[in-house]
């Protein structure tokens, strides 16, 4: 189990991403560079801390936009490593409901990415039981789903428009009491961002190594915002508990403590990335994945 931390959390996370497109229609700013998330946490009671949190690290972590395009340029991913539309009738919990439209909005970008628009379309569909499984419904406008319809072939506005109703799920989660279904939503999408990323890399190939290195140094700040935002502060609801059970060996890779004692130890780790160590993230990330 996690110690209490100190009253004051400071999290000091140097992120500089950027995007390939602007983001004209999107709250979020477009880099975020020093980030500082402070919280007092003798100034909230236990059931706050963990909003506070939260909306502190959603303003901090990269859209899927960010992170799909980390590997633009790497061609065009396999549609069958995406998760399946039809998939979506077998969540039916708000947490799974969560995590895969954290899932399919990454698919769905990835696939704006690349052009792929009947995919995009399905996605939509996916995407829209999702929201209103969720009870997100009154809060996206109708005006803006028709938008993807009309901007399908428009790569740069429908990248923004998927970014826009991301980030409006995410926010309102977080403004509405239920910051744990963001985070399980950033989650979702952090693990199928990878899952992407490392089905297109042959650990096996020396020649490799450069961007095997690559989508770990730039995820990772990604995943210690999430793991922290799960973890610190004294009560861990149930549902975060078990998804940090879940991500404990990717976290243990990544040099954090985790909730699970006794993981195995190796000489490959973050600071030491080798095809070895790759291999076993990559296997742990498709674990979660499925």
């Amino acid at each position: 189990m996690m110690t209490k931390q100190h009253s004051l959390i400071s999290l000091m996370i140097g992120i500089s991403f950027f995007f390939f497109y602007s983001c004209n229609t999107c709250n979020r700013p477009e880099k975020v560079n020093n980030v500082t998330i402070e919280i007092d946490l003798s100034e909230l009671d236990a059931d706050s801390i963990y909003l506070k949190i939260g909306q502190k690290v959603l303003l901090a972590l990269p859209t899927p936009i960010e992170a799909s395009m980390l590997i633009k340029d790497w061609g065009v991913p396999n549609v069958s490593v995406m998760n399946d539309p039809a998939n979506v009738s077998s969540y039916l919990t708000k947490k799974k409901m969560a995590l895969n439209f954290g899932v399919y909005v990454t698919d769905m970008t990835t696939a704006g990415i690349h052009g792929q628009t009947q995919t995009v379309l399905l996605y939509k569909q996916t995407m829209l039981q999702l929201i209103e499984g969720l009870g997100l419904k009154s809060v996206i406008d109708p005006a803006i789903l028709q938008k993807i319809d009309d901007n399908i072939n428009n790569k740069g506005e429908l990248l923004n428009i998927i970014t826009d109703i991301y980030s409006t799920c995410t926010e309102f989660l977080s403004e509405d009491d239920r910051d744990f279904l963001a985070l399980a939503m950033l989650s979702g999408g952090w693990v199928e961002g990878m899952y992407i990323a490392t089905n297109m890399i042959d650990e096996k190939d020396a020649s490799n190594l450069d961007k095997m290195k690559k989508i770990i140094n730039e995820n990772k700040l990604t995943f210690d915002l999430l793991w922290h935002a799960l973890g610190n502060y004294e009560v861990i609801p149930p549902d975060a508990l078990q998804l940090m059970v879940d991500m404990s060996y990717v976290a243990h890779l990544f040099g954090h403590k985790t909730v699970i004692d006794n993981l195995p130890q190796s000489a490959d780790n973050i600071n030491n990335i080798t095809p070895k160590f790759f291999a076993d993230l990559k296997s742990h990330i498709h674990q979660l994945r499925h």
